[in-house]
């Protein structure tokens, strides 16, 4: 995997009320949103991580989903000709409270779950997607990929 740094934001964290994450996990998150978008020739974009409290992921499942109900992580990819005049490949809302139980119950660092879930959405908002067996495993070693450079336990066996 090869690794780009350069001086361009690829994520921009949009933290509302949710100060508790450490500048060493925003570092962290910015750099596997580099590792994706640039292996997967996407760098010139750029990606939106909105924390969020549970009412309101409540409010966009129903939105956009039809299901009112509280959810890990949620994805928006933006559409291709919007993207070449924004520059943002999408928006990923994450819901804090729904992340701190989960990780609890999964027995699981809450920054390591958040790295898994960034690498998930930002993996959808390229394409990938895992309605059927054969594209989730597919998206699955890409997850585990990313995780394994930052030495991240493979999600799907813990």
């Amino acid at each position: 995997m090869t690794i780009l740094i350069n001086k361009k934001v690829s994520l921009n964290i949009l933290k509302h009320h949710f100060q508790e994450i450490s500048s060493e996990l925003e570092s962290r998150l910015e750099l596997l949103a580099e590792h994706i978008l640039f292996d997967h020739h996407e760098y010139e974009l750029k990606v939106n991580l909105k924390l969020i409290s549970s009412k309101e992921m409540i409010k966009l499942n129903g939105d956009f989903r039809a299901k009112a109900l509280d959810t890990n992580v949620l994805s928006f990819p933006v559409e291709k000709d919007i993207q070449k005049i924004s520059g943002e490949l999408g928006d990923i809302a994450m819901s804090m409270p729904y992340l701190q139980n989960e990780s609890q119950n999964l027995n699981r660092g809450l920054d390591d779950h958040m790295m898994h879930l960034l690498a998930h959405g930002i993996l959808h908002l390229i394409g990938f997607d895992h309605k059927k067996y054969q594209e989730a495993n597919i998206m699955e070693a890409q997850e585990i990929k990313y995780l394994e450079f930052f030495k991240i336990a493979n999600p799907y066996l813990i």
